[in-house]
């Protein structure tokens, strides 16, 4: 027996609405927005002790966001399974960055033809309002003990200290560092070789276009010669 494990919406520690109101959508049919991240641990636990399961099967197309920290205890779990001597295996139409990283710990990963992974690193955004504040008439006072304090420049300037962006980067090189080494780890690859595949990628991706543009005119070479042997 194959325990299928399909994820459905974003993976959260507690439900955003009550536990009852998500029971009675579900029961209605609606599909399920958030999925508890206590639940995927204990039914991957019970798979991993219960003899009658002898394989996992993770469907990832309905999976929505989880953080970095959350992945890597569904991850976790998922060694255990494999651990205990059960095959893991991965379909997806396509993957996400979080979805791949799941999919990464299986023991097979299946991605349908016409789909892609989408990797787009981590990093956010802030929006900065003194100007807005000034064009209204607004005048915020902050106070700030130490120089990576950054918690109130939105407010007060219109872009970051450069020790709030080396805080940051700090911060998003840290995380992205992690899932790189744990993807490397679980599908044993050399070390720093996801971060040189997409570096590569542009040269790749000319490398095929002049493959493609080479093959057209080839092929128009060819129909040239049988369209000449016609007459």
């Amino acid at each position: 027996t194959a325990l299928v494990l399909n994820i459905q919406g974003d993976v959260v520690e507690e439900y955003s609405v009550g536990a009852q109101e998500a029971a009675i959508a579900e029961a209605l049919g609606r599909d399920r927005f958030e999925t508890r991240l206590r639940d995927i641990l204990a039914v991957l636990d019970g798979a991993a002790r219960d003899p009658q399961v002898t394989r996992v099967v993770l469907v990832l197309d309905d999976m929505g966001s989880a953080g970095l920290a959350t992945l890597r205890e569904i991850g976790a779990a998922l060694e255990r399974v494999r651990g205990s001597g059960k095959p893991v295996v991965a379909w997806g139409e396509s993957y996400t960055q979080g979805q791949y990283f799941l999919a990464a710990h299986a023991d097979e990963v299946y991605l349908h033809p016409s789909g892609a992974l989408l990797l787009r690193g981590v990093g956010g955004n802030r929006s900065y309002y003194k100007d807005l504040l000034d064009k209204v008439g607004v005048k915020v006072n902050t106070f700030q003990a130490g120089r990576y304090k950054s918690f109130g420049e939105p407010f007060t300037r219109t872009g970051p200290t450069p020790e709030a962006q080396e805080a940051d980067a700090y911060l998003y090189n840290g995380l992205w560092s992690t899932w790189l080494a744990d993807v490397e780890r679980s599908r044993k690859l050399k070390a720093g070789s996801v971060m040189a595949a997409i570096n590569d990628l542009p040269a790749r991706l000319q490398a095929a276009d002049g493959d493609i543009a080479g093959l057209a005119a080839k092929e128009k070479l060819v129909d040239g010669l049988k369209r000449r042997d016609e007459f």
